[in-house]
């Protein structure tokens, strides 16, 4: 009849309608997704299964689609939700070709053949299930397969900042958040500081102990610096035996020159000869603080002119840039 597709199309749209409404109201995440789905395959497998009963003569066309429409399903639902829905278009499905099966315009002469073909029809809403669990497995692989690479985007993430050696931030890390620092204060953030340290005489250590000691006192040092910083303080190995620290939220200079000057101390005092018999190790120091107006290169230098300044009034000083 010509208002049969009419009124299944008005039915399938006032139920898209419904659904597009509840979402909007946010049911479907108090109902959480699987039980959304559910409703939702349930409520359009009814519709197609009361059209097919009412118009047996295209039913298999509905019942083909009833196939798709959970199949799909199937893949986003729980199969504890599959098998339920299942059983009952399962059932539903069963009854009527047994009511109207001489009507669908299969070969269906008698009541035997009638369920013989709705049993057929249930095995292969049966087999729904297992292309859930199949859908399963592949959702917990390619979970699994997520998990493994964000594992090692992480992993080269942290090796893409941090220095092998020490296990600082290296160069390229620190100076992103200098200039995060920067943007931060001419937003009228507070003030900063930046410092430079440099161990000195960091060559005669590898001449007269060799590299692998030269290592173990880079470790030593940024752990000696590291432990004495604040939370909210970052400290980098800026190349060779330089390292560069951002004290933020540092609006005293004073404040900051004398933190500074207690990490000097702290490296001075250190009982080096532990790591090797007669050695002794200090640090000269450049520190400076943002200025309005100032990028972040003009910061470094002005670091790197008083670490320049330290090391050449005898080194083991602080001076400000």
């Amino acid at each position: 009849p010509p208002l049969a597709p009419l009124a299944y199309g008005a039915a399938g749209i006032g139920l898209t309608g419904l659904f597009a409404v509840m979402v909007r109201m946010g049911l479907h995440r108090r109902m959480g997704g699987a039980l959304f789905t559910t409703l939702q395959l349930l409520s359009a497998c009814s519709l197609m299964l009361v059209t097919a009963a009412a118009l047996p003569q295209i039913g298999v066309l509905l019942l083909l689609t009833l196939i798709i429409a959970l199949a799909t399903a199937a893949l986003q639902m729980p199969l504890r939700h599959v098998l339920v829905v299942t059983g009952i278009l399962a059932a539903s499905s069963l009854a009527l070709l047994l009511v109207h099966g001489d009507r669908f315009r299969l070969p269906l002469d008698d009541g035997w053949l009638r369920l013989f073909s709705g049993l057929w029809f249930a095995v292969i809403l049966a087999k729904i299930v297992a292309i859930n669990l199949i859908g399963a497995e592949m959702r917990k692989a390619l979970s699994a397969s997520n998990a493994r690479l964000e594992a090692a985007l992480a992993q080269v993430r942290e090796l893409s900042e941090r220095d092998e050696l020490t296990g600082l931030q290296n160069r390229r890390s620190i100076l992103a958040h200098l200039a995060e620092e920067r943007a931060r204060f001419s937003r009228g953030g507070l003030a900063f500081g930046v410092a430079i340290l440099d161990i000195d005489h960091f060559k005669r250590v590898n001449d007269r102990h060799g590299h692998a000691m030269g290592d173990e006192v880079l470790r030593t040092f940024a752990k000696i610096v590291t432990d004495r910083l604040r939370s909210t303080d970052r400290m980098a190995r800026y190349g060779g035996e330089e390292f560069l620290l951002l004290l933020t939220n540092s609006p005293d200079a004073a404040s900051v020159q004398l933190a500074i000057e207690r990490l000097r101390s702290a490296v001075d005092e250190h009982p080096w000869s532990d790591l090797a018999a007669g050695l002794k190790l200090t640090c000269s120091i450049g520190v400076t603080m943002s200025c309005a107006g100032e990028g972040v290169a003009e910061m470094l230098e002005r670091a790197d002119a008083a670490l320049y300044r330290a090391k050449s009034e005898g080194r083991n000083t602080v001076r400000v840039g």
